[in-house]
C-alpha cells in the first residue's frame, strides 16, 4: 500500500529547491490497521478530530505555484507518525505511548490493542514507517543534487487549547514557527515574521512546538537542507468542534498563500 504522494509542480512551473512536508492530515485508516485500534468508532472520531491537522492539505497547496514539491501523508498519524524518530529510546514522545507507532491516545488512554505486539510493531515499521521516510529522503537528496540544497516546509496545525498531553504554560499563538538553529532558514523566517505581523497574526518561535522534521540521515549532518515548521492555529480556519470550514477559512488562506509566495520569492 502507497501511503504517501508527491506531487510535483505542474510542468510549466520552474522548479525550486523547495519540498512542503504535509503528515498529519489524513483520517484515513486502512481496515487492516483499524483492526489493531481498540477504540470504538465514536472514541476514535474525536481522537481523530483531536489529533488530525485537518485542512493542511488544502491549506499549502499553493506551494506548488511556487515551484515546490509536496509530500502528503495519506494514511493517520494513528497508524504511523513519521515525524517520529524511529527507535522509541531515541523519541521523546514514546514516554506519553506515541512514539512511531502510537499506542496511546492524546489523553492517555490505550489506543492499541492489548494483542498488539513488537512484531506488529515493526510490520508497521516496515510496511509504512520505511517505505515513507526513504521516499521523502530521496526527494530531498534530488533536491540537493540538483540544487545543492533543500528547504523543508512541515506544514501542520494545532488545537487552540492544549491537549492533555501538551504544556498548557506555552504560548498558543496565532502562527508558531519551528526550528533548531542547525537547519533554520533564519533570514526567511525574519521576512515571514513581517508578513504575519502586517497580517494582524501573533506569532511565536517554538512554542508550543519546537523544531522541525529533517529526514534523519540528514539531520544536523547537512546544511545545505533547511528546515522550517508552520504551525497554525485550527481556531484560525476551522470548527474545532466537529471538524468543518469556519466562516474564516478563506481569509487564512490567503494569508498563507502570501506567506507561501515570499517563501517562493526568497528561497532559491
Amino acid at each position: 500500500m502507497m501511503n504517501y504522494e508527491v506531487v510535483y509542480p505542474r510542468s510549466s512551473i520552474e522548479r525550486k529547491p523547495l519540498l512542503v512536508h504535509v503528515p498529519h492530515s489524513a483520517t484515513y485508516i486502512p481496515e487492516s490497521y483499524r483492526d489493531q485500534i481498540c477504540l470504538d468508532d465514536t472514541d476514535l472520531s474525536t481522537e481523530l478530530l483531536a489529533m488530525t491537522d485537518r485542512f493542511t492539505d488544502q491549506l499549502f497547496t499553493p506551494a506548488r505555484s511556487c515551484g515546490a514539491t509536496l509530500f502528503l501523508n495519506k494514511v493517520s498519524r494513528l497508524v504511523m507518525d513519521p515525524e517520529r524518530f524511529p527507535d522509541d529510546q531515541t523519541e521523546a514522545m514514546a514516554a506519553k505511548g506515541m512514539g512511531a507507532v502510537y499506542i496511546s491516545t492524546s489523553d492517555g488512554r490505550r489506543l492499541r490493542a492489548a494483542s498488539f505486539s513488537s512484531r506488529d510493531r515493526h510490520s508497521v515499521m516496515h510496511d509504512l514507517y520505511w517505505p515513507y521516510s526513504n521516499a521523502l529522503q530521496d526527494v530531498v537528496a534530488a533536491q540537493l543534487d540538483q540544487f545543492e540544497m533543500c528547504l523543508l516546509i512541515d506544514a501542520h496545525s494545532f488545537p487552540s487549547q492544549a491537549l492533555a498531553y501538551e504544556d498548557k504554560n506555552l504560548a498558543r499563538p496565532d502562527i508558531c514557527f519551528g526550528y533548531d538553529a542547525f537547519h533554520a532558514p533564519k533570514e526567511l523566517i525574519g521576512i515571514l515574521e513581517i508578513v504575519c505581523k502586517q497580517e494582524g497574526l501573533t506569532i511565536a518561535h517554538n512554542q508550543p512546538f519546537s523544531g522541525s522534521y529533517v529526514p534523519t540521515c540528514y539531520y544536523h549532518q547537512e546544511r545545505r537542507v533547511k528546515s522550517l515548521m508552520i504551525e497554525v492555529n485550527r481556531s484560525l480556519y476551522m470548527d474545532e468542534t466537529i471538524g468543518t470550514y469556519s466562516a474564516n477559512y478563506d481569509q487564512l488562506a490567503q494569508v498563507l498563500k502570501k506567506l507561501i509566495e515570499q517563501i517562493g520569492l526568497n528561497w532559491g
